[in-house]
């Protein structure tokens, strides 16, 4: 007999192939995810999560800041407050933080 495979190495199908990582899953820590990508991709902007909220606040030097909140019962990342409000940036935080980087003319890092 051969070794036991581990559910990880098995994969969410039992395909054999290895599973992706678990996603976060709470929207702090979606967020936090969120804001680690943008600040990797992008300048002038500043992504902060304060200590026991559960919105990101994009800040920008000289313009208005974004914020942005994960719905759960959307499953999705949207913009809080403003023009936007409620629009859907992504289902994923690299969907997200492209959107983010695209809609406030973000330059790359």
């Amino acid at each position: 007999m051969g070794a036991a495979v581990s559910d990880f190495e098995r994969g969410r199908g039992g395909t054999g192939d290895a599973a992706e990582p678990p996603a976060s899953t709470s929207p702090g820590e979606r967020l936090a995810e969120l804001a680690l990508l943008v600040s990797r991709r992008f300048s002038g902007v500043a992504p902060i999560l304060p200590h026991g909220t559960e919105i990101l606040h994009l800040i920008r030097s000289g313009l208005g800041p974004h914020y942005v909140v994960w719905a759960r019962h959307r499953e999705a990342f949207l913009w809080y407050c403003g023009p936007d409000h409620g629009a859907q940036l992504g289902v994923t935080a690299e969907q997200a933080a492209e959107t983010i980087g695209r809609m406030l003319g973000l330059p790359p890092a």
